[in-house]
């Protein structure tokens, strides 16, 4: 059994429901139970994740909406307070369960997670395996945070988290301490948190586990010591994050990998976007483009080795 941590509030449910599905079709031996921890969901969305995903176990923790409504968010922020609920799992997920692998919602899973389930985090006591961020983050963040800039900066977005070691650590009252003392410096929110507070405690792996959406771009924002491991995770890609506001769903969003969520969405049966955000506004934008003789900065479908094998291209 892999469990799985998800955190949505009910605007995310049904790009969850893709994700759910990638993860299935990419891990047809696995079984699964996904511990969902919530604002907002109702009966009705939770029977659907229940329905849609009947070879899955669910579990769900519903927080209020006054726990999460004054925590610190910014005007021009495009994630909801929701992304905070991530702090509160180790003390939500029952103690018998000692490590998940939290996955956004915005994400599509493409082969096999076994093998970053079967990481090692009990080695020197590690809480979080993760994929580190770009520069200037890498050193830019720890030093805003207040730790060594060598220990780096990861993204949340898909993390093996050991809750064993968080509760040992006290990781969600310390987590509500911390946000006391740098109310006003969180610019990435649970990130941020979980960072400062596990540095020195954190795995870093391979982006093919977390394929951020500036990893594609024509000139990809990666430090150039990982541009290896970058090439060989275009290649061979396990979980890709659109990790930019320019959701797949949208109209704007010109990451290469944009088509494959979108058919994989079809083929789910899940609705996402609208026929003029996808369609219209997306043509609009294009014959745009065509006129000002703009060009895309992310990497074109045929040059990305797993896509050219899959001959799908982005409209």
């Amino acid at each position: 059994m892999i469990d799985i941590a998800i955190n949505i509030d009910s605007s995310f449910v049904p790009y969850s429901h893709v994700m759910l599905y990638s993860l299935e079709e990419s891990n047809k031996e696995e079984s699964f139970a996904v511990h969902v921890v919530n604002v907002g969901l109702d009966d009705c969305h939770k029977d659907e994740f229940v329905t849609r995903h009947p070879k899955m176990t669910f579990h769900f923790y519903d927080i209020d909406n006054d726990k999460v409504a004054n925590l610190p968010m910014w005007r021009k922020d495009y994630v909801s307070p929701a992304t905070y609920l991530r702090i509160f799992m180790p003390d939500l997920i029952p103690a018998s369960v000692n490590k998940v692998l939290f996955l956004d919602c915005d994400t599509l899973v493409l082969d096999s997670i076994r093998p970053l389930w079967d990481t090692n985090l009990e080695t020197d006591d590690h809480m979080i395996a993760a994929v580190e961020e770009r520069s200037p983050y890498d050193t830019q963040k720890p030093q805003e945070l207040n730790y060594d800039e060598n220990l780096s900066y990861f993204n949340a977005g898909v993390v093996l988290v050991n809750l064993k070691a968080m509760r040992d650590f006290q990781f969600t009252h310390k987590a509500s301490l911390f946000i006391d003392e740098h109310r006003k410096t969180l610019r990435h929110h649970d990130q941020d948190i979980m960072n400062a507070l596990t540095a020195g405690r954190a795995t870093f792996i391979s982006c093919r586990w977390n394929l951020l959406d500036f990893f594609t771009y024509k000139k990809p924002d990666i430090q150039n010591r990982r541009m290896n491991d970058l090439h060989e995770a275009l290649a061979n890609p396990a979980v890709v994050h659109f990790s930019n506001k320019r959701k797949p769903w949208r109209y704007n969003c010109d990451n290469p990998f944009r088509n494959l969520y979108l058919n994989k969405a079809s083929q789910y049966g899940v609705a996402v976007g609208s026929s003029w955000e996808l369609n219209t506004k997306r043509t609009m934008r294009r014959l745009l483009y065509s006129i000002l003789l703009k060009r895309s900065k992310y990497i074109e479908p045929d040059n990305v080795p797993y896509l050219s094998t899959l001959s799908c291209k982005t409209k």
